[in-house]
């Protein structure tokens, strides 16, 4: 499943829109108006120079705009020493030698850069803090790491990231937040993506709402391009943890090929309940963060009775989120995202 990017008109910007492709296309909504519209289109190119922001060095970074066909514009942002600030747009807007990105699932997150002759120059916004950008264009875009897109059939808020490379069959996951969490899932969505692994994000919901999507989720995962149908499985934060959990002990709960658990309380209810996904010999992952990451954590690990192919890690430095906060963008947690990556190829 790839997704296009098609433009549009909104408000006499040129808005490259993202839409998915979920087997078969979704029908185009472009009027003749949009279609012969000929504005110029963003400059297609690599750019590399720098993020600064207030008392704090500055960071390498690279913006690649692509055109892979006509019409259709992508544009990533990529920041090795800082890789929760890399992203690929899911909505492109230039106009009047202004271009603007906005990051899927981060509604406070968008990078505003104005041309230049060959530069770029802007701010990247972060909710409430922000950083200088200065890019220089250096050659042609890198190749695109992963695609995203909008995943409406599932749920509304449901974003799809997959790797551009889908001609190797890969893990692939749901990914299911609690309000705790959520800003953080997008973070991650990014990071496993990169390393060739299938995220389906869905909003924090309550528990039956979440339920609902989540079946949904995993029938579509099923028929995405490049996933493995044997490695499909979930990631649940919070009591969504544990109401999927319980799903799974059902007799028609749906196929998935393990389970990751975020931070998930364990009391008498829910010991209970994961005691009983210990004859499925379903793979379960634990990750818990904060100050009393290592408390939970056993707690956990007791209820699952030290199973074979299951492991749970506290992240005490760590927030809830498994990121460590920092002035521009919080990182992630000693060991992440590698340790989640490892566990998911190592099964």
């Amino acid at each position: 499943m790839l997704a296009l990017l098609r433009l549009i008109m909104v408000r006499g910007q040129r808005v490259l829109g993202l839409l998915g492709l979920l087997g078969l296309a979704l029908p185009a909504c472009q009027s003749r108006q949009e279609a012969t519209e000929t504005a110029p289109p963003p400059p297609v190119g690599h750019y590399e120079g720098s993020l600064a922001g207030a008392d704090q060095p500055e960071l390498r970074a690279a913006l690649d705009i692509r055109h892979p066909s006509t019409g259709h514009y992508e544009a990533e942002l990529m920041v090795p020493a800082a890789g929760t600030l890399s992203f690929v747009a899911d909505t492109v807007l230039f106009s009047n030698n202004q271009l603007r990105l906005m990051r899927p699932a981060r509604p406070g997150q968008t990078l505003t850069l104005t041309l230049d002759g060959d530069f770029w120059r802007g701010t990247l916004v972060l909710d409430s803090a922000k950083a200088t950008a200065i890019l220089l264009k250096r050659g042609v875009p890198s190749p695109s790491a992963y695609r995203v897109a909008k995943v409406p059939q599932v749920a509304a808020g449901a974003w799809l990231f997959a790797p551009a490379d889908t001609s190797t069959p890969g893990a692939a996951l749901v990914l299911l937040p609690d309000a705790e969490t959520s800003p953080a899932a997008a973070l991650w969505a990014d990071a496993l993506a990169r390393e060739g692994i299938i995220v389906l994000l869905l909003p924090p919901a309550d528990s039956a709402g979440g339920a609902s999507s989540w079946r949904a989720a995993l029938r579509l995962l099923h028929h995405t391009a490049g996933a493995d149908t044997a490695n499909v499985g979930t990631w649940a934060a919070g009591r969504q943890a544990a109401t999927l959990a319980q799903a799974l002990t059902a007799p028609n709960s749906p196929r998935t090929a393990f389970f990751i658990v975020q931070n998930t309380v364990i009391d008498a209810v829910t010991r209970t309940v994961f005691r009983e996904l210990r004859p499925r010999q379903l793979p379960v992952l634990g990750l818990y963060g904060g100050p009393t990451a290592a408390q939970r954590a056993t707690g956990l690990r007791n209820a699952l009775g030290g199973r074979r192919g299951s492991t749970v890690r506290a992240y005490r430095t760590s927030g809830t989120g498994l990121l460590m906060p920092e002035r521009v963008s919080p990182r992630f947690g000693p060991g992440l995202p590698g340790d989640v990556v490892e566990w998911l190829r190592s099964r």
